[in-house]
């Protein structure tokens, strides 16, 4: 049994959370912002098959069929941009390799700073319930199929003078959903739908009960609790005494009708509630300019106060209306449009704003012109915001141009620290290596073994530094110069690239495989460099192999990040590297072996992440101690 301290109540809200989580016949399951499964409960396993042990650290592509990897694609660009993914249905793949019906909701999750880590999803099995819609559909067609060939025109039901149903034909049992059996022998109230108030039903009988036709409309309830609406006669059957012994009722069915009656005053009343509280003025008139709807706005910003205007004229209201305006009424009452974006109005009061206006008619369901709506917008805040706007860019064109002279400034004093770099340290290192040339030379065999190799050591570091020197330019070269895109076939610059290295590799045993690559739009000179200096990575760290294999490609499938993006990768079965310190790979003179081991300086990776990163891709790394590492670079398609 599980200890759960009784005076922790977060402690037990997480047990009781993860109870419910794993009881849960829903699939319940989470996964990183790459699409890789971090949580999988009880459910997930129920309706997929999989235990929570084959899916842990797997990517959920694996439950997705390879015609849907798309829709996956843009579900986790969504969740990365924090939007919730509303409820959809789609298709997923079983273990067994069975395609299911899912319904499925995704949420984002966020830790405890906001931020989007990763999505959580719960997905339902709905499999059976789409099945079961078929069939309904099927077996609805052939009943629509036997009752046009039984076709009657009305909906026809006969009851006794109390109100028992006697008669009732096919149709009738179709719109209540009652079958016959159900209805016969029954009261005519198993159809009321308690609409109608007590007045309309003791009329509705009254005329019937002394012999006469009634017409009207009634609002009846189906079976299932829905209602629908039926336009009726009911017609008195009289007996030789003169009074009802049964009552005919013929009906037609007018749902659709009502229900677009209803539709037509519900849009009705949300223009009225739209115009009179919409935060424009807007008023609507008729064909001599009567106010027929008005807003709160109008009558404010008109300065009308709560002075009833509905039904008035618009010229009457505004005794002093400009000859302008009136043709521009005019104009729109003879189908024409006027608009005007920004306009200065003096109000009643003296004070002077902006507005933007429309005139334009409205039109009768005939497609005659009823009249015509004006609308208005005061501008002014709008007017002052553009204004001050225009304020600030000028400020802040200034300050670009200030900060542009301090940019271009520490560019030349990068320049010239450049060429203190290249000239004035390359010279001490100059003498430092001729002079202990020459300390060897004159010294000759009467140095000591330890002087010999104490001479040696300082060459060797006056090189080194004199490579660190280079690739120290080179590096800071990369990020300033120029792009110059073009289409460049991959495996062309690949052969160029590889031409560097043919003395040293002919004095190797490697196996290389090389599969077909792509073009790609990149700087050519820039990318050779990647080449390069992957190349280099790989023939250096095969060096202790006495069968070394390197094999480049381009990635098939696609990687979660690179959905519109090359994925070049180079694999070779090299010395490797520990996992954990794979974020230090890139960096400049990172290194994760000596010197002693393997010869550089710890420039070339960093080299190859900045240059992709101009072309706007990433590069990444895989590998293990002594066996072998994988480079990947993308390049945006």
């Amino acid at each position: 049994m599980c200890n759960i301290s009784e005076h922790n109540p977060m402690e037990m809200e997480a047990f009781q959370l993860a109870a419910i989580v794993n009881s849960s016949d829903d699939a319940i399951i989470g996964k990183d912002l790459d699409g890789i499964i971090t949580s999988w409960n009880a459910g997930a396993e129920k309706i997929f098959g999989y235990r929570a042990e084959e899916m842990l650290g797997c990517p959920v592509l694996r439950l997705i069929p390879p015609d849907r990897h798309i829709e996956e694609r843009h579900i986790l660009e969504k969740i990365r941009q924090g939007e919730r993914v509303q409820h959809f249905e789609t298709v997923r793949q079983t273990k067994d390799g069975r395609l299911i019906d899912v319904s499925v909701t995704i949420s984002p999750i966020l830790d405890a700073t906001g931020t989007v880590i990763g999505a959580s999803k719960v997905a339902r099995d709905i499999t059976a319930h789409k099945r079961a819609e078929q069939q309904l559909l099927s077996s609805l067609k052939e009943i629509g199929d036997l009752k046009a060939a039984l076709d009657e025109h009305s909906i026809v039901a006969i009851t006794n003078p109390q109100g028992i149903i006697t008669y009732v034909n096919d149709k009738f049992c179709a719109i209540s959903k009652f079958s016959r059996e159900e209805l016969l022998g029954q009261d005519h109230r198993i159809i009321n739908s308690g609409y109608h108030p007590k007045d309309f039903i003791r009329n509705l009988w009254a005329t019937i009960g002394h012999g006469q036709v009634w017409k009207g409309e009634i609002k009846n309830q189906a079976k299932d609790g829905s209602c629908y609406w039926v336009d009726t006669t009911i017609v008195p059957f009289l007996d030789e005494l003169g009074k009802p012994r049964q009552y005919v009722a013929i009906r037609t069915d007018i749902t659709e009708r009502k229900q677009m009656e209803a539709e037509l005053r519900e849009r009705e009343e949300q223009l009225r509630l739209y115009i009179e509280h919409s935060p424009a003025a807007v008023a609507m008139f008729d064909c001599d300019m009567k106010y027929l709807v008005v807003s709160r706005r109008w009558l404010e910003d008109f300065r009308l106060g709560d002075q009833s205007v509905i039904g008035r004229s618009h010229y009457e209201v505004f005794a002093e209306m400009p000859q302008r305006w009136i043709e521009i009424h005019r104009r729109c009452l003879a189908g024409t449009v006027e608009t005007c974006d920004e306009e200065a109005f003096a109000r009643s009061d003296g004070t002077v704003e902006w507005i933007r206006w429309e005139v334009r008619p409205w039109r009768r369901d005939d497609g005659s012109i009823g009249g015509i709506i004006i609308f208005s917008e005061d501008i002014t805040a709008r007017k002052q915001a553009v204004e001050k706007i225009r304020q600030f860019n000028s400020e802040l064109e200034q300050r670009v141009a200030e900060r542009t002279a301090q940019l271009q400034a520490a560019i030349e004093e990068l320049e010239a620290f450049s060429y203190s770099v290249s000239h004035d340290l390359r010279a001490p290192l100059r003498h430092v290596m001729g002079f202990v040339e020459l300390l060897r030379k004159d010294a000759g065999t009467s140095l000591t073994d330890n002087s010999q190799r104490f001479l040696a050591t300082i060459s060797q570091s006056a090189k080194r530094m004199g490579d660190l020197i280079d690739d120290l330019l080179a590096f800071s070269r990369i990020g300033r110069a120029d792009m110059q895109k073009s289409e460049v076939n991959l495996d062309q610059l690949l052969q160029d690239a590889l031409g560097d290295f043919r003395e040293e590799l002919d004095q190797r045993n490697i196996a290389w495989t090389i599969h077909a690559l792509p073009s790609v739009l990149a700087d050519r000179a820039l990318l050779r460099l990647v080449w390069v200096n992957l190349i280099s990575n790989a023939v250096k760290f095969t060096g202790t192999r006495a069968q070394a294999t390197i094999e480049i490609g381009c990635v098939a499938d696609a990687v979660p990040g690179t959905a519109a993006a090359t994925v070049v990768f180079i694999r070779d079965n090299g010395a490797g590297f520990d996992p954990q310190y794979v974020g230090k790979l890139f960096g400049v003179f990172q290194r994760l072996h000596s010197s002693r081991e393997f010869a550089g300086t710890g420039i070339g990776l960093a080299n190859v992440q900045r240059i992709i990163r101009r072309h706007g891709g990433r590069t990444w790394a895989e590998g293990q101690v002594d066996h072998g590492a994988t480079f990947y670079f993308s390049i945006p398609r």
